[in-house]
């Protein structure tokens, strides 16, 4: 045993680098490491030098500029993946790559953005723009309360907006963005996302508080969720937010291209009627004859 063991050392101290920052072990696997600001960076290891190889060029891509060598040559795939890590800091980038969860979560980016691709993208406008819409959300007591908070369902917080940072508890990333959405006056709200580990709940905190005041929102109104894409530079989309009071059900639900209405009707008994939500956007016969215009383009349901 001691003899097979000293032949295996032999040929390991033999061992001819073939990929950058990957380093043979004794158990048969493979180590990762990277030098960055003369310092070491154990990468982890892995069951074989190609996946050592591709641990060490993830990491390169976040630490390095983008024309440091590589391992393997740029494909459209790592153009996306450097996409992918840039909702990321550079120690979740670095924990996800040691403890696997890498992989996975590049893949579930990769599905989430070809969902949204294959969503129901809205007839274009005349200015090169197209609009879709995203989620509808009926607001409940404590969504306009003192809690000053917006609970987005999972569903669609996963599927519409950028990944919150979850390696919060290890001391690795901010566990919140901001996200900005337009209303339909042109007016830029910004919101504080973040991820509630508590409750298990994706919420709008900072500046959700505004905009119920300044909307005048109250329980069982309806706020929809637009994303308005640039078709000539498809970088440059934008998200766009409304809102629906719920005295309004019976006859024009939302409001997009028109005025809203300075007075505020205070009918109680309209909070009693039943407003269900099968989640499948746009719910108002209204909306699917007639379309609606948002920023000069019109949407058909």
């Amino acid at each position: 045993m001691e003899k097979y063991m000293e032949s295996r050392y032999a040929n390991y101290v033999g061992y001819l680098q073939k990929y950058k920052g990957v380093v043979p072990q004794q158990n048969g696997n493979w180590g990762a490491q990277i030098y960055t600001n003369n310092q070491r960076i154990w990468l982890g290891t892995f069951k074989s030098e190609i996946d050592a190889a591709i641990a060490y060029d993830r990491a390169s891509m976040k630490l390095r500029t983008a024309d440091a060598p590589r391992n393997f040559p740029l494909t459209k795939s790592t153009l996306l993946e450097a996409n992918f890590q840039s909702h990321y800091s550079m120690e979740t980038i670095l924990a996800m790559i040691k403890d696997g969860s890498y992989q996975a979560k590049f893949e579930d980016y990769q599905r989430l953005k070809k969902d949204r691709e294959n969503d129901n993208v809205v007839e274009k406008g005349s200015l090169g723009f197209s609009c879709r819409v995203l989620f509808q959300k009926e607001l409940t007591p404590s969504d306009v309360g003192k809690l000053n908070r917006l609970v987005i369902p999972k569903k669609y917080a996963v599927r519409y907006f950028p990944p919150v940072p979850d390696d919060v508890a290890q001391g690795f990333a901010n566990d919140e963005v901001t996200l900005s959405f337009y209303d339909t006056k042109k007016r830029l709200w910004k919101f504080r996302y973040c991820y509630w580990k508590s409750s298990q709940s994706f919420v709008f905190t900072r500046g959700w508080n505004q905009f119920v005041k300044d909307k005048k929102l109250m329980p069982k109104d309806k706020i929809t969720f637009y994303y308005q894409e640039n078709l000539e530079m498809p970088n440059m989309g934008f998200w766009v937010i409304d809102t629906c009071t719920s005295t309004s059900h019976k006859g024009e639900c939302l409001k997009l291209g028109a005025e809203e209405e300075e007075e505020e009707e205070e009918e109680e008994e309209s909070f009693k009627d039943e407003c269900k939500m099968d989640d499948q956007i746009m719910g108002t016969s209204n909306v699917k004859t007639h379309g609606l215009k948002l920023f000069g383009v019109q949407i058909i349901q």
